[in-house]
Formats: C-alpha cells, sequence, structure tokens
C-alpha cells in the first residue's frame, strides 16, 4: 500500500538559541524560519517522531497480567517484580523522550504566530495538530507518574529548576479545555496520511478522560465528570461516521490494512526511511530475530471463550487436552502457539521434545519463557536480515474498537443507555471474521462491567492497553502478585499427560506500583519535585 510520508528530515530546528548571536550555518535557525506556511507544516511534521514507537508501546503488557518480560535482564522485569528504583532507566528515559515531544510542541506554540500566513486555515490546522500531540504526551506522562510539571511554554535551566508538580486534576482539565478546542479547527479526514484529525483528538480525550475517572493517585475524586467526558467524547466520534471496524480482525496488522476504516491515529513508518525494529523484538527467534521481548501468559489464553460465549471453566465441550481450539478466534489472530504457520511457511513449535528449532523453551535466553508468542505486526515482509530491524509497519495508537468499548464502559459506569452499551460490545464481537454469540439479557452494572473488561482485554490485547487498565481498574494487586507464571499447555511426548509450562518468576505488585517515581535525576536537579508515595 502506497504512503503518504508527512515526516520531515530536518538537520536540526533551533527555537530561541541565543548561545551566539550569530546565525548557524550547520542547522536551520530561528532567524530564518517561522517565516511562511511551510515553517509551520515542516516543524508540526518533526514532532511525529516523538511518539512511541512498538518496542515502547507494546513492551508495557509485559508489566502487566497478561504478558511478561522475556529478558530477566530488562527494566520491565525490575518493575514487575517491584524491585525497581527511581534511578531504573526506564522511567527516566519515558520521562525525558514525552517530555522532549511537549518541548518540541512549546517550541511550537511560542513561534507560530511569527508567521503571517498565506493559508491561515491550513495553519490553524497544523497548530490543532500539535496542540493535540501535547495532550497525548502529558496524557501518557500522568498515567505513569500522576502529579508532574505543567509546562506550555520554552523554559531554560534556571526556570526548570523551580518547577513544581501540578495536581492530576488540573493537568486533565488542561488536556480537555486543549483537546476540544483544537478539535474545532482538525479536518475529519487528514490532509495527508497519518496527521491528527477531529476522531484523533476526541478520541485521545475519551482515553484520558477514561483513565482519569480511575483516580490512581487518590487525589481526584471525580469519576461522575470524566466518564461523562469520555463518554461524549467517544460518541462524537461515533457519531461522525468516519470510522468502522475492519471487516478481518485478522489483517489489523498487516501492511496489505495500513491506513483502513478502524484506525483512527497511528504513527506512520517507511522502509529505509523511517523504520522500526518491531520483527526483532517481537518475532519467532526460528524467523532470525532477537527474540520477543515478551512472552504472553496463560491468564490472557484463559480470558478467551470458547466460540459458544463460554468461559473456558464453564463449558463442558472445552477440551484441555487441545486448548486452543473452539475459542474466540481473536486468540488465534494475537498468538502463536505449537502447530501454527509463521511468516515464512514454516510451523512454531515450542514444545520441549516435539521440536527442534530455535523457537523450543529453553533453547536459549531469547526463546518466549511461557511458549507463547505475540502475532500482531508480525509479518512476512519483514523477515530476514536486512528486513528484521528496517521494518515500515505502522503502528496504530488507537482504533475504532477502542472507542466503542470505551462509549460501553463509560455508559456502565454511569449506569445510564446500558442497552446502547451492550450494542457496543456486541459490535465489537460481531466483527465478521470473530463472530461471537450476542450478549443479551444482561442488565445489572457489575455483570455488565465484567463484560467490558472482558472483551478490552480480550480485542485489545497486547496493544499496551492492559497496562493502563489494570491500574485505572484498581486490580493490579489482585492480578500481578504471582508465586508463578503459567504459559502453553501440551501433551508431553513422553508420558502422553498434559503439561502446563511454569516458570518461578514471579510478580510482584504493591500499592506504590500504581504510580511509577519521579526519576532520581529529575529530583536531583530540581528538589522542588516531590516524590510519589513509597518510592522514596
Amino acid at each position: 500500500m502506497k504512503k503518504i510520508f508527512i515526516y520531515l528530515a530536518l538537520p536540526c530546528i533551533v527555537f530561541g538559541c541565543d548561545v551566539l548571536d550569530t546565525i548557524p550555518t550547520d542547522r536551520i535557525s530561528s532567524e530564518v524560519f517561522w517565516k511562511t506556511d511551510k515553517d509551520a507544516e515542516y516543524a508540526s511534521n518533526a514532532i511525529y517522531r516523538f511518539l512511541e514507537d512498538h518496542g515502547t508501546l507494546l513492551s508495557r503488557d509485559e508489566m502487566s497480567d497478561i504478558a511478561r518480560a522475556t529478558f530477566e535482564t530488562s527494566d520491565e522485569t525490575k518493575i514487575e517484580a517491584s524491585i525497581a528504583d527511581p534511578q531504573t532507566n526506564l522511567f527516566q528515559n519515558t520521562w525525558n523522550d514525552l517530555y522532549k515531544g511537549i518541548r518540541r510542541c512549546n517550541d511550537y506554540m511560542a513561534n507560530v504566530d511569527k508567521i503571517t500566513p498565506e493559508n491561515e486555515s491550513k495553519v490553524n490546522t497544523y497548530t490543532a495538530e500539535v496542540r493535540t500531540l501535547r495532550c497525548y504526551f502529558y496524557s501518557r506522562l500522568v498515567a505513569y507518574f500522576g502529579d508532574l510539571p505543567l509546562i506550555t511554554t520554552p523554559i531554560g535551566i534556571s526556570e526548570s529548576k523551580e518547577l513544581t508538580r501540578t495536581p492530576v486534576s488540573e493537568i486533565y482539565d488542561f488536556i480537555y479545555k486543549e483537546l476540544t478546542e483544537a478539535a474545532n479547527d482538525l479536518p475529519v479526514k487528514a490532509s495527508e496520511t497519518g496527521r491528527v484529525t477531529k476522531g484523533a483528538a476526541l478520541g485521545i480525550l475519551a482515553r484520558t478522560m477514561l483513565f482519569a475517572a480511575g483516580n490512581v493517585t487518590g487525589t481526584d475524586d471525580q469519576a461522575t465528570l470524566y466518564y461523562q467526558r469520555a463518554k461524549e467524547a467517544a460518541d462524537a466520534v461515533i457519531a461522525s461516521g468516519t470510522y468502522s471496524l475492519l471487516p478481518t480482525y485478522k489483517e489489523l496488522f498487516t501492511y496489505e490494512n495500513e491506513n483502513n476504516q478502524e484506525v483512527i491515529f497511528d504513527k506512520q513508518f517507511m522502509k529505509d526511511v523511517y523504520s522500526n525494529s518491531v520483527m526483532n523484538n517481537f518475532g519467532a527467534v526460528s524467523l532470525g530475530n532477537n527474540g520477543s521481548m515478551m512472552s504472553p501468559t496463560a491468564v490472557l489464553v484463559d480470558e478467551y471463550e470458547t466460540t459458544n460465549g463460554k468461559k473456558i471453566t464453564e463449558d463442558s465441550s472445552y477440551d484441555p487436552t487441545n486448548p486452543y481450539e473452539g475459542r474466540d478466534p481473536r486468540l488465534s489472530y494475537t498468538l502463536y502457539v505449537p502447530g501454527d504457520e509463521l511468516p515464512n511457511g514454516t510451523i512454531y513449535d515450542s514444545r520441549p521434545g516435539w521440536s527442534t528449532t530455535g523457537d523450543v523453551i529453553g533453547a536459549s535466553y531469547q526463546v518466549s519463557k511461557t511458549g507463547l508468542l505475540p502475532k500482531k505486526y508480525i509479518n512476512a515482509e519483514d523477515i530476514g536480515q536486512s528486513n528484521r530491524t528496517n521494518c515500515g509497519i505502522n503502528l496504530i495508537i488507537m482504533r475504532y474498537a477502542e472507542i466503542l468499548l470505551t462509549a460501553a464502559e463509560a455508559r456502565i459506569e454511569l449506569n445510564t443507555e446500558t442497552d446502547l452499551a451492550l450494542q457496543y460490545i456486541n459490535q465489537v464481537r460481531q466483527r465478521p471474521d470473530v463472530n461471537m454469540p450476542v450478549l443479551s439479557g444482561i442488565t445489572s452494572q457489575a455483570a455488565l462491567r465484567e463484560v467490558v473488561r472482558h472483551e478490552r482485554t480480550v480485542e485489545l490485547a497486547l496493544e499496551g492497553h492492559r497496562f493502563f487498565d489494570i491500574r485505572r481498574w484498581k486490580i493490579a494487586e489482585d492480578v500481578c502478585n504471582m508465586d508463578q507464571i503459567e504459559g502453553m499447555r501440551y501433551i508431553d511426548k513422553e508420558t502422553g499427560k498434559l503439561v502446563t509450562v511454569t516458570t518461578d518468576y514471579k510478580k510482584k505488585f504493591t500499592s506504590r506500583d500504581y504510580l511509577w517515581p519521579v526519576p532520581y535525576n529529575e529530583r536531583q536537579l530540581n528538589n522542588n519535585l516531590t516524590q510519589n508515595n513509597g518510592w522514596n
């Protein structure tokens, strides 16, 4: 599929740099920039690269109950075992990366008015894109760290040392105002594929307000307000009529269906120009990769219903010796299990004693520790030494199925229009190549809450959502304390008995882990930044 690539490889854009009172010759300076509409376009383009990549976004689910980190020296391992500290690199890197994006947005906002636009509407659209991206970065930061400095203008080192943490309620109000206003200046359909649209702004707002309702910090108890805002934003996306579910869930994460009608917001990539390493980071070792960073667990497998729409513990037709048969089709679209065909036509087999491929459990430190592998984004186009780190597949950050489930969950929590909430859930379940039984007759709030949480788990599995969901639902302490982790189930070749792969790898989650710590280096530079509970 042809891509319209919006990224611009600029040498360096220096906004407001006053180190020397001369025009630098090795970069684009503010002395010669911010003159034309194109400058606004180029500056807005450059901000998109600060969106997360596959390795960052997808790996978040390693730190939940549905997956574990494969590499036991990783920061994710420390975090999911609750042995990380404020000096753990992942905390600092996340803080840095998102604030870098915010800094670029603030630079743009501080300079764009210097332009006398030829096409005012177009420049307003670029500005609305930047406001939306800034809110996205803040929505991620606040979900990780809670209260944090809200910065909306470029600042210097001396100013940064005086910053204090802004309460989350103020940050959520800022995001709500910014996205509501930005949506008015954004098109329903982007002029170029990959640009922020009205639907993306409203979708980010809906997601952010849904998380806000969980009151993860314990200091912002406005659940009704936030659920109402989430409902209204999600409803606006649905009412636009712009998006619909792709009929084939199986094809959602393929090159052939990039930029399909379900994609609301994504990060664009292109081989040889702006690539990613999703194959190398998540693909099977037997395909020549470094091994998947993420090993899915039996918790995820067991969440998928049988094709009768029942839990495996409640369906007499479920056969434990063939645990992956007769299940919700999304299981086979999401995970590689023994017997599945890999993109190169070979068979994936991680069972000890059944195979000699490099994917067998224990063959090396690189293979899945559970015998299961993620399937989303693993495509034949990216196989091979020269391709595995040169992938061009886009990263879907938000899709229409999430919006339907957000609209449903907000209604369930507000205890209103629950019949419509069930309709939205059934839309997701009834995608043609999923075709799970229609749910009906469910009226209690508790039962509906269980339904929508189940549907989010299986529909959005291994896309980076579960990490945030178990925090806002306040269930992380219940689901992420494990003395051992279970993986695939298979028949032992010698004994003929059913075997469940287990490891003594432990997950631990305490109350402090609902928020990440303010990174150590930030507090060394600025002692006005207080620390989150439990991290001192």
